[in-house]
C-alpha cells in the first residue's frame, strides 16, 4: 500500500491550494497513453485471437521490458478496437460486462456465465505505463496467465482503462464537475467517509463504508520551506512524517481531506462509467458504496444480471478458470442458462428481489446437478458396463463362429451404448450439467 501511495507521477505532483469545498484535479494523461489513441486502425482480429497472442508476447518478451511494452501495447489497441467491432454486429450484440473490483472468474461464475465476455483492467498494461518494477509487472503477468484459459477463449477479455480513460476524457471532467455542483451527492458521499487518524506520523486514512477501493492515505506536512534560485524559479520543500502534536489543530486538514476524498470517488465513478462506454461494456459493481452512489447519480446500468452480484450463488464463483472455459464451450447448456436467468429475473422490482430469486435458481441448479451426478454414476454402471460386457462375451462366443460372427457382436455391442450417449447429449443441452461440470472437479 504504501509503494502505491507514495509513487509519483512523472510529471511530478501537482501544488493545489484548498478551495473549501468537495473538488478534484483534472484526469492527466499520460502522453503514451495518448499516443495509442492515434496509432492507425488495423484489421480486427477475433479476441480469442488476441487472447492466444498475449500470451506468445508473455512467452517471448517477459524478460525484455522495451518489447514487452511494445507488444502489450498493441494488443490493447487491438482489444479496443475489437469490442468497439463487436458492437457493431447487426445479428447478435454481445453481453459485455467490465469490472475492476473482484477476481475475474470468480464475477463470471458468480453471474453465471451470462456474458459473453467480461472485461477487466489489463493490469501488465497499467504496470508498464505507470512504470512499476519488475515485480509488479511480473504479478500481473502472473495473474494473467492463471485466467489463461479463459482469456485464450476470449471470455475473460483484459483492457486497457486507461486508454479507455483518455479516449473520453473531457466527458469524464465534465460529468465529475456537474456532480460537485450537486450538494446532496456530496454531502451523502461525505456521510460514507471513515476516517483514521491523524496517526503518530500524522497520517490520515479515509475510506467509504461497503466499499472495495483501497482506503486513501495523505500526509501532512507543516514544515515547508520556500526557496527562490537566482533565476527566480521557486521551490517548495516539505519534510512528511513528521510527529503527531496534540497541540496541534488537524480540523482543518481533515476537512480538506474529505474535500480531497469526495471528489476522488466522484472521479473513478465516472472514469469507470466512460471505460465502460468505450468498452461497448455495462459497469457491473460488486461494492455495495458504489451501487448506492451510481443510483444516486442515477446512473446505475441497466442491466438484470446486476443482481447475481447480490445472490448466493453456489459452485459457478469457486470453479477455476480451466473448468469454466470448458462450461462457457457448452453452447446449448449456457443459452439454457441464460433463459433460466432471464426467467427468474422478469418479474424481479429491484436488485434485492432480482437476487432472491437468483439465490433460489442456483439453489435448484446446484442440487440438479448433484442428482445428474447420481444418475450418471447409475448409467455408467447399467449403460456402458453392462452392455460392454454383454458384447464381450458375444464376441468371444462368435469367435467360434468365424469373421460374421465376431462383426455381429461388436455391431451388438456398440448399438448397446447408443442409447446411453443419446442420453449424454440431452445432458449436455441442460443448465444444471455446467454446475455438474463445476461440481466434478472440486
Amino acid at each position: 500500500m504504501a509503494r502505491d501511495a507514495l509513487h509519483q507521477p512523472a510529471a511530478g505532483v501537482p501544488f493545489v491550494l484548498p478551495i473549501g469545498r468537495p473538488h478534484t484535479r483534472p484526469i492527466y494523461v499520460d502522453p503514451a497513453v495518448q499516443a495509442l489513441l492515434n496509432v492507425p486502425r488495423l484489421s480486427t482480429q477475433p479476441l480469442p485471437v488476441l487472447g492466444k497472442h498475449r500470451f506468445e508476447v508473455f512467452d517471448h518478451t517477459e524478460h525484455d521490458r522495451d518489447a514487452l511494452t511494445d507488444g502489450a501495447a498493441g494488443i490493447a489497441v487491438a482489444v479496443a478496437q475489437a469490442l468497439t467491432d463487436l458492437n457493431l454486429e447487426p445479428d447478435h450484440r454481445p453481453t459485455i460486462l467490465w469490472n475492476d473490483e473482484v477476481d475475474a472468474d470468480r464475477l463470471l461464475g458468480q453471474t453465471l456465465l451470462f456474458a459473453d465476455h467480461v472485461c477487466v483492467p489489463d493490469r501488465v498494461f497499467a504496470a508498464l505505463i505507470d512504470d512499476r518494477d519488475d515485480d509488479a509487472i511480473h504479478e500481473a503477468i502472473a495473474e494473467q496467465r492463471r485466467l489463461r484459459p479463459l482469456i485464450e477463449a476470449g471470455v475473460i477479455v483484459p483492457v486497457p482503462e486507461a486508454l479507455g480513460i483518455a479516449a473520453r476524457v473531457d466527458a469524464v471532467n465534465a460529468m465529475t464537475q456537474r456532480d460537485l455542483q450537486r450538494r446532496d451527492l456530496t454531502d451523502w458521499i461525505r456521510s460514507q467517509l471513515i476516517v483514521e487518524g491523524p496517526t503518530a506520523r500524522e497520517a490520515m486514512f479515509i475510506s467509504a463504508i461497503d466499499d472495495l477501493d483501497s482506503r486513501q492515505m495523505w500526509l501532512l506536512s507543516r514544515r515547508t520551506v520556500f526557496d527562490e534560485d537566482p533565476h527566480g524559479r521557486g521551490t517548495f520543500t516539505s519534510r512528511l512524517l513528521g510527529t503527531y502534536d496534540p497541540a496541534h489543530d488537524y480540523e482543518p486538514w481533515k476537512q480538506q481531506n474529505l474535500d480531497k476524498a469526495v471528489g476522488w470517488h466522484l472521479g473513478r465513478a465516472n472514469e469507470r462509467l466512460i471505460a465502460g462506454e468505450v468498452f461497448t461494456a455495462d459497469y457491473l459493481t460488486t461494492s455495495p458504496f458504489q451501487a448506492r452512489l451510481l443510483a444516486r447519480k442515477g446512473a446505475l446500468p441497466d442491466q438484470p444480471i446486476h443482481a447475481a452480484v447480490w445472490a448466493d450463488i453456489p459452485i459457478l464463483p469457486t470453479a477455476d478458470p480451466a473448468t469454466l472455459a470448458r462450461a462457457a464451450a457448452e453452447e446449448e447448456a449456457v443459452e439454457d442458462l441464460r433463459q433460466k436467468v432471464r426467467n427468474a429475473l422478469r418479474g424481479a422490482r429491484d436488485l434485492g428481489t432480482g437476487a432472491d430469486a437468483l439465490t433460489g435458481l442456483g439453489e435448484d441448479l446446484a442440487h440438479a446437478s448433484r442428482q445428474l451426478q447420481r444418475t450418471v454414476r447409475t448409467e455408467r454402471r447399467w449403460k456402458v458396463i453392462a452392455p460392454a460386457l454383454t458384447g464381450l462375451g458375444a464376441i468371444a462366443l462368435g469367435a467360434a463362429g468365424g469373421l460374421p460372427a465376431i462383426a455381429s457382436g461388436v455391431l451388438g455391442a456398440a448399438g448397446g451404448l447408443v442409447p446411453y450417449f443419446a442420453d449424454r447429449a440431452n445432458r449436455r443441452r441442460n443448465a444444471a450439467y455446467l454446475f455438474y461440470l463445476a461440481n466434478r472437479t472440486r
